[in-house]
């Protein structure tokens, strides 16, 4: 991962209410998926790249494809890779055995409350911590 690339994605995930932590830092969310295969696609709403941690046991096929470059990749069990999933449609093939993956990806969305909590940042609702968390007040 490139540091501009991690500074942006962490964004979001550096001003969350209450100084909370995503659980996939820098990432604010992820997907599991369970004996999954999809079909081709594009996540049109996610911002940069994409990392997909593979999960298998006993299992055969469910490579992921890229179709723009035309690469087919056979990940195993503990392969990651990180792919720009808005503009590279992407698909895994159908498989045999027990397979699962973890998704872990930002939404480009996230992008507007990083740099003004969505329009709310000059309200008293939005009173942040430097970590940008919500600040208690203090009761007079």
């Amino acid at each position: 991962m490139l540091p501009e690339e991690y500074e942006i994605i962490s964004q979001y995930t550096e001003v969350l209410l209450g100084d909370s932590r995503s659980p996939a830092y820098p990432f604010a969310g992820f997907v599991v998926n369970f004996n999954v295969s999809t079909k081709v696609h594009r996540d049109w709403t996610d911002l940069k790249f994409c990392v997909v941690l593979v999960i298998s046991e006993d299992c055969e096929g469910g490579d992921l494809c890229f179709m723009e470059p035309g690469i087919r990749l056979e990940l195993q069990n503990g392969d990651m890779v990180a792919f720009p999933s808005h503009s590279i449609s992407h698909f895994n093939m159908d498989y045999i055995g027990k397979r699962a993956s973890i998704v872990f990806h930002s939404d480009r969305e996230g992008q507007k409350w990083a740099k003004n909590r969505n329009g709310w940042d000059h309200t008293a609702y939005m009173n942040t911590t430097k970590n940008g968390g919500l600040a208690r007040q203090k009761k007079a």
